[in-house]
């Protein structure tokens, strides 16, 4: 699963999982609204699923637009990185 950081007009940024299902919610919006598939429109349909992975996780939103013009930037975060586990039987 990939993490985007959304980054705030006014400074704050969090991290956001974007899930197999906020990307479908992003692709079928896409597609709704006009802006094409996902190719054609890969930014928007990217801050689309962000916005959807958002609401879908209890988050109260305002419509995607005045939540775009919040936004200052959105990049893929880097994965935590998991502890390597030692073999147990060391």
């Amino acid at each position: 699963m990939a993490t985007t950081r959304i980054t705030y007009t006014d400074g704050t940024s969090e991290l956001v999982p974007i899930t197999m299902r906020a990307t479908c919610k992003a692709e079928a919006h896409a597609i709704d609204a006009g802006w094409g598939p996902i190719t054609q429109s890969p930014v928007r349909s990217g801050a689309y699923a962000a916005y959807a992975a958002l609401r879908m996780a209890g988050r109260t939103m305002p419509d995607f637009e005045h939540w775009l013009d919040t936004v200052a930037s959105f990049d893929l975060a880097a994965p935590k990185e998991e502890p390597e586990e030692g073999n147990p039987t060391d």
